[in-house]
């Protein structure tokens, strides 16, 4: 993608409430049909590589960091910031835009928003394309922090070292209490130890999908330099895994039965649902467990595929999904 094409044509923080303001950039074409994306986390915030899913000859693309998140203000603030702001936030960003209807794209808790999204606002969703969908369930959650240390045991055992059996047993609430309760040190630690849980999980799932004579995936981490020690997590990876704390310890503010009533009022809505047949994030059975609620659905599975947009074969699902519903 030519370079000048990754610059947006308008830029700005808007103001939504509750003393936040959420960054938002557009590119492409200003007259095309418009798709927002909706970034995972939560609190990722948007990355310039989501633009190359897109035509932006043809397509106008809306990128903003959700409340707290990305170049948002301010930074981690998990005050007024639900999923029901949030819903709320990409509706008031879509009449301000003056965008009639958009595609709706999503990943991980990207998916998980544009479903909460579509359920509420469905006349305002031209179409929705999920990938890696979350359910927000606290079976994905215990799997993420126990289950998998089968598979990454050495990274389970540095993210709990020094930890009591009684923490050990419920990393996620242990993890939240130190992000929003502790000290600039204990904070730092934390970070530290969740990035590089996650990133141990990243590297098992590219490991796990690499033939012989292929080379693995190059994924980068997030926008941000690796920690390495308590003292080298920046703020901005502070307030990332702060506000992820805040929602996963809160079942993101809803339930799984939700996301199917919201699935349901979404029936007719183009749907196009993405998913890695080796994602170990977000399990295959997700997919699954939707399309029961969205028959009409288009499930397409990526065969060996993972959980990050980074893994080609991902990447490649995502751009030919958009382009069928643009």
């Amino acid at each position: 993608m030519p370079e000048q094409t990754r610059v947006p044509f308008c830029e700005s923080h808007i103001t939504v409430g509750g003393g936040h303001r959420l960054h938002c950039a557009q590119y492409g074409e200003p007259s095309a049909p418009a798709a927002v994306v909706l970034h995972g986390g939560p609190g990722s915030g948007c990355k310039p590589a989501m633009l190359e899913w897109f035509d932006l000859s043809r397509q106008r693309v809306v990128l903003f960091d959700q409340r707290g998140a990305g170049n948002s203000v301010p930074q981690g603030e998990t005050a007024h910031n639900q999923t029901a702001h949030l819903v709320e936030d990409i509706e008031r960003l879509r009449i301000r835009l003056r965008i009639p209807r958009w595609l709706v794209v999503g990943g991980s808790w990207g998916a998980t928003l544009a479903l909460c999204y579509a359920g509420r606002y469905p006349a305002a969703v031209q179409g929705l394309v999920l990938r890696g969908v979350f359910l927000a369930s606290a079976r994905e959650v215990d799997r993420f922090f126990h289950s998998l240390q089968a598979d990454v045991p050495d990274a389970w055992a540095r993210l709990t070292a020094g930890w009591s059996a009684a923490q050990q047993r419920d990393v996620l609430q242990f993890l939240t209490q130190l992000l929003q309760n502790g000290t600039h040190e204990q904070r730092s630690d934390a970070t530290r130890r969740w990035h590089d849980y996650e990133e141990a999980i990243m590297r098992r799932m590219t490991a796990s999908t690499v033939q012989p004579g292929q080379l693995a995936i190059s994924r980068p981490t997030s926008g941000c330099s690796r920690p390495t020690s308590p003292e080298s997590a920046s703020a901005q990876q502070v307030a990332k895994y702060r506000l992820q704390a805040h929602y996963l310890s809160q079942a993101c503010f809803t339930s799984e039965r939700a996301l199917f009533r919201c699935a349901r009022r979404a029936a007719h809505i183009p749907t196009i649902l993405i998913h890695g047949t080796h994602d170990l994030v977000c399990p295959p059975e997700n997919a699954q467990r939707l399309k029961r609620f969205m028959p009409h659905a288009d499930l397409r599975w990526v065969q060996n595929g993972t959980h990050t947009p980074a893994d080609p074969t991902i990447r490649a699902a995502l751009c030919l999904a958009i382009r069928d519903l643009m």
